[in-house]
């Protein structure tokens, strides 16, 4: 596996490391978690590990292809453009296979998630082995603030999104259901960070470096 350039080494430490570092939270993680906390605080750490294991995933293939996102070129190069109008979530990590551990499909599951359960390996993958959006607009144009991915425990309006495509624009009233971590949700960012997003899931949306995200709900 390659390392960023640059950009990919943290405090010193190769992405590789990083990698491994993440993987043993995870594993430590879901050992200590109690299992019977729904929703509660003590599975955000965990689900945050597993969003910024899937944000690693997309920032090396973008360093490995001239900067781009898989969502951001054609099939006939090797990406997955036509895919986003389906909504599906799973075609873009497929192209991803080759970054993540496939003995750890679980980092696609949010912990809180009792609906889905993790696929076996990524030929297998579906939508319902999915917890997490795509945002297949992200930018690297303002990384800080566009959104790559989060939960999916989105409401538009007051109303839960269903699975599919979602054109979200600024002027969208959204907030969190409760299906998940309880009127919270997290999110990764495209320069490799996850947060805990609470009541503020508006300012974060109009922070957008775009106007309008397609977002795919799995």
């Amino acid at each position: 596996m390659k390392t960023l350039p640059g950009k990919g080494k943290i405090s010193g430490l190769t992405l590789i490391e990083v990698l491994a570092v993440i993987a043993i939270i995870a594993i430590l993680a879901a050992i200590l978690l109690p299992a019977g906390v729904h929703g509660g605080k003590a599975r955000i750490p965990w689900c945050m590990s597993n969003l910024r294991q899937v944000d690693i995933g997309f920032l090396i293939y973008e360093s490995d292809n001239h900067g781009k996102f898989p969502m951001q070129f054609s099939e006939m190069n090797g990406g997955t453009l036509e895919s986003i109008q389906g909504g599906h979530v799973f075609p873009h990590l497929q192209k991803l296979a080759g970054y993540y551990n496939t003995q750890n499909m679980r980092i696609l599951i949010c912990p809180s998630d009792v609906e889905r359960h993790a696929a076996t390996n990524f030929e297998t993958l579906t939508d319902s082995n999915i917890s997490y959006f795509l945002n297949a607009d992200v930018s690297t144009n303002s990384p800080t603030h566009s959104i790559l991915a989060g939960d999916r425990n989105l409401e538009a309006v007051n109303q839960p999104l269903s699975p599919g495509l979602f054109v979200l624009t600024t002027n969208i009233y959204m907030r969190w259901a409760d299906n998940l971590h309880i009127r919270r949700g997290c999110m990764t960012f495209a320069d490799g960070h996850a947060e805990l997003v609470r009541s503020n899931l508006n300012l974060v949306i109009l922070s957008q470096p775009l106007a309008t995200n397609r977002l795919c709900i799995p």
